[in-house]
């Protein structure tokens, strides 16, 4: 729940002890949740998070999390962490009560990116060269 506790913090002092349902209709908790994900998220692993302030106009979230991760090679290890870390943090919003992830059967999509495709700029290393979707550097282990 410090998700939640987090996201709360971050909208107004008179909106906080709003019933959590009626928070989800507000973007701006929706979106203040969505970041307290991705920070306790990237803070397990080294990870890249996309600045997304391209799309400022979005409206809503849909209630994944993308996050592309520098490797050496892929990793079988790291696959199943994700899909672990994954159902762990679908599990953990589910409890919350919260209608939005009521039927969530995953939100968190971990893309390993190798340095072939980085050099080549090809795949998910080409998101790494993009103009206006590169990924900002938001943690290292």
């Amino acid at each position: 729940m410090k998700d939640f506790n987090d996201a709360r913090e971050q909208i107004h002092p008179l909106l906080r002890n709003t019933e959590l349902h009626r928070l989800g209709q507000r973007t701006e908790f929706v979106l203040a949740l969505k970041c307290a994900l991705e920070r306790r998220i990237v803070q397990a692993i080294a990870v890249f998070q996309f600045d997304e302030s391209w799309m400022e106009n979005r409206t809503s979230w849909d209630g994944s999390i993308h996050l592309p991760v520098k490797v050496p090679r892929l990793s079988h290890l790291l696959e199943q962490f994700a899909r672990s870390l994954d159902q762990g943090l679908v599990d953990h919003l589910r409890r919350s009560g919260w209608s939005r992830f009521r039927d969530k059967q995953t939100m968190l999509e971990i893309q390993q990116v190798t340095p072939d495709e980085l050099q080549h700029r090809i795949g998910y290393g080409a998101m790494f060269c993009a103009v206006y979707s590169v990924p900002v550097q938001v943690w290292r282990k």
